[in-house]
Parts: structure tokens; C-alpha cells; sequence
């Protein structure tokens, strides 16, 4: 996601198509952590009501515009907006949550 992220950006910029070999990206490899964090956060979204989950793969995880969410979906933009909210508390105070037993003092 951030790669394609990064490929808007430089589209949007007047930069053109941007290589992912042309993004400095420090590993290219993910580690042990970010596959057990991204099975994490997949599965938070899994347990999310329909409409919240469907609304957050198609702005977060296809990369489409709150605008177009709204049209795909047929809903107001401001439902867009309110469920994305929704969602983003919901995964901070999950993952707030899971981690606070595991902090060393």
C-alpha cells in the first residue's frame, strides 16, 4: 500500500509513473514482524461489520478516493468519512488494548 501510495504521489506531482525499483525502500523483504502485524490487522478487519470492512478495503486497501468509495457504494461521502473514523478507532483502541499488557517498566 505504501509503494502505491508513493506512485500517486509522484502522478499527482507531474512526476509520471514512478518504478518500484526508483523507491528507495531500505528492505524490500518483509520480516517475521510485519507478516505477524499484517495478519493482525487482517484479521481485526475481518471481525469489522460489513459495511465498515468494505469501505476500508476499498479506501485503504484498493487505494480509492473517499469520492469514489461514495459512488462504488452508493452512500453519502460522509458516511464514507464516518465509517473510515469508525474503523480507525477501532483498530487503535484493539491494537491499544493488546499491546498494553505487553509494555516492560
Amino acid at each position: 500500500m505504501w509503494i502505491n501510495e508513493k506512485r500517486k504521489d509522484a502522478i499527482l506531482h507531474n512526476k509520471g509513473f514512478v518504478s518500484v525499483d526508483e523507491i528507495d525502500i531500505p528492505d524490500k523483504k518483509p520480516t517475521a514482524e510485519m507478516n505477524i502485524m499484517a495478519a493482525e490487522v487482517l484479521s481485526s478487519l475481518m471481525r469489522l461489520p460489513a459495511a465498515q470492512r468494505e469501505t476500508a478495503a476499498l479506501a485503504y486497501v484498493e487505494g480509492y478516493t473517499y469520492q469514489e468509495v461514495s459512488e462504488m457504494l452508493g452512500v453519502p461521502i460522509g458516511t464514507v468519512m464516518s465509517r473510515l473514523s469508525t474503523v480507525r478507532k477501532k483498530l487503535s483502541d484493539e491494537f491499544a488494548d493488546s499491546n498494553h499488557g505487553n509494555e516492560t517498566p
